[in-house]
């Protein structure tokens, strides 16, 4: 029984997005459609059973492109496909993979995705064109998240003890004086010029993206997809630190995390984190997910609030080289 590979509309989507261990709110449908300029959705059916759904997702240009801060936009399984018997694992997911691949390569000429979490074996991406070696090869990236998991089965007290020690220093020493006020009112124009005042290592051009996208964020947030946990000045009302959490069933996504320079090493960043990570928690939510832990310093960070790594996988084809 041949693969049929065919375009679904969003409602469509949405219903398998709703049936996947792999859903994410990166890739709810609604969310994924304010985040992208244009997605095309697209299932796999084996006999009348939907196999596995993948969003592609396009720029401006028509050309495919991850979004700007998203994670996790791959392919998803169903659950009544996946986990697949091991006896015949890996014989499904290439027959329907290498479907997909050809068609994306016809219609697109090109595929880009960061793989779910749970998505680890790779070999049938690695494995493309694997025996013509004038062809191209998939690029694949392993790749890290943080993430604490359990928050429903810890108590806050728990949670805050397994920060590194600097970090609970850091709260003992905010904690000393009033901590600057929750703000109640904000724009995104507030975050974007936040975000512009702390970023210095990034090119214009994803300065402009990211800037378009806060404010996709911030509608997110007001359509009741997250939260915003920001704080302002004592004397004034301007946003002094922001952090934005996109949530899905039971996953909360750490998408923004600013704080205004002035504010560096007072200890407010440990704050926002902890009142980030406890606010995840009185939503229900059972991980908070730091969204990426890729660089020395950053990954660090994001571990001393004892966030374990997760490794997740980013393919693009044609890749420059096959494994990076």
């Amino acid at each position: 029984m041949a693969v049929d590979i065919n375009l679904i509309n969003e409602a469509q989507a949405l219903d398998l997005w709703a049936d996947s261990p792999h859903n994410s709110v990166f890739t709810h449908p609604q969310v994924l459609s304010k985040l992208s300029h244009e997605v095309d959705w697209w299932q796999a059916v084996k006999g009348n059973q939907p196999q596995c759904i993948w969003p592609i997702c396009k720029s401006t240009e028509k050309q495919v492109e991850l979004p700007a801060l998203t994670y996790y936009v791959g392919p998803l399984w169903m659950n009544g496909v996946f986990p697949l018997p091991a006896h015949r694992s890996l014989a499904r997911t290439t027959e329907v993979y290498e479907q997909f691949i050809d068609r994306f390569i016809i219609e697109y000429g090109a595929i880009e995705a960061s793989l779910p979490k749970g998505l680890l074996d790779v070999r049938v991406f690695d494995w493309w064109n694997y025996h013509h070696k004038d062809q191209p090869r998939f690029r694949i990236r392993p790749r890290y998240t943080a993430c604490i998991e359990n928050l429903q089965n810890k108590t806050d007290q728990e949670i805050i003890a397994d920060f590194r020690q600097l970090r609970r220093r850091e709260l003992r020493a905010i904690e000393k004086y009033p901590p600057p006020p929750r703000a109640t009112q904000w724009r995104s124009d507030d975050l974007m010029n936040l975000y512009l005042s702390v970023v210095d290592d990034q090119t214009d051009e994803i300065k402009e993206k990211n800037c378009q996208q806060i404010s996709a964020l911030v509608d997110l947030v007001n359509m009741g997809f997250g939260d915003l946990i920001a704080f302002q000045g004592p004397e004034d009302e301007r946003v002094i630190a922001a952090c934005l959490l996109l949530y899905d069933q039971s996953e909360a996504n750490m998408v923004l995390n600013l704080v205004n320079e002035d504010w560096r090493g007072t200890g407010l960043a440990a704050w926002m984190i902890k009142e980030s990570i406890l606010a995840a928690k009185s939503k229900g939510m059972s991980t908070f997910d730091f969204n990426g832990a890729n660089s020395p310093n950053r990954g660090d960070d994001k571990h001393s609030y004892g966030a374990s790594p997760i490794l997740y996988f980013d393919i693009k084809f044609p890749g420059e080289n096959h494994l990076v």
